[in-house]
């Protein structure tokens, strides 16, 4: 999909205008905001400044990036991903001609174990994440559209979606409030949303033993009260509010449908 396709589903996530594409360089509102468009990235980034744990993370996951593959490639030899992820998404609902977001889309390795029968689009905060993510679709011939942006300011219109989804790192949002409430935003009436983080319980094994990354989960008490199932930030008036644990409990999936 071009950018003129795809201007007329998405916004100014800042102040909710309408985009309107200028050739394939940017995109532009009324009020003369421009989004400047990278090998085919819309980058909303460059309307904001990222800053709080925001910009912590988005430090970890670019220093990350380059080796976040090699790691996948690593830990298949001692484990099944495709079949982890496979449980991970089996919530998430995909019929034909469904249109489906992933807010931290990473390297895209979700939507890898998802039916091709779909129209995916993907959201990150971390340029380096979404670089591997443009290699790795090339590499598995699957499409998906990506934009580097802020989950707390999803750039699409309201009811844009047929599913959303998360898995990973909204344990550290600076607002997650607003996060899951743009989820619920841009999603479509009836649709199920479903997010799936990290428990306290994986942070505590698997994170804070990696030398690198240890310096980004060391709160103690902080981390383990936000490495809880969110439910209370999800707002009354959703129906089949569900939560669960999966791998043992190393995660958690909260999931709900929209009205």
């Amino acid at each position: 999909m071009n950018i003129r396709e795809l201007a007329p589903m998405l916004i100014n996530p800042y102040n909710h205008q309408s985009l309107h594409a200028v050739e394939d360089q940017y995109l532009e509102d009324v009020s003369g905001n421009r989004i400047p468009v990278v090998n085919g990235v819309p980058d909303f980034l460059a309307l904001e400044k990222i800053g709080g744990m925001n910009k912590k993370y988005q430090r970890l996951y670019d220093s990350i990036s380059p080796f976040n593959d090699i790691a996948e490639k690593v830990m298949s030899y001692f484990m099944d991903l495709d079949k982890l992820r496979r449980e991970w998404m089996a919530d998430v609902e995909v019929k034909p001609g469904y249109k489906v977001l992933e807010t931290s889309v990473g390297t895209g390795w979700n939507i890898r174990v998802l039916p091709d029968f779909a129209e995916y689009y993907g959201l990150d905060i971390s340029g380096g994440m979404l670089r591997q993510a443009v290699r790795n679709m090339e590499k598995w011939r699957r499409h998906i559209q990506l934009f580097r942006g802020n989950a707390e300011y999803l750039p699409f219109r309201d009811h844009t979606f047929d599913t959303v989804f998360h898995v990973g790192g909204i344990n550290f949002f600076d607002n997650r409030v607003r996060a899951i409430r743009e989820m619920i935003r841009v999603a479509r009436p009836g649709s199920r949303i479903v997010i799936i983080d990290e428990t306290a319980v994986h942070i505590q094994k698997r994170y804070r033993k990696i030398p690198f990354v240890k310096g980004y989960f060391n709160n103690g008490a902080t981390d383990e009260m936000r490495a809880l199932a969110p439910v209370e930030l999800v707002p009354g008036n959703m129906r089949e509010l569900e939560v669960k644990l999966l791998e043992h409990g190393r995660m958690y999936q909260l999931s709900f449908r929209t009205v």
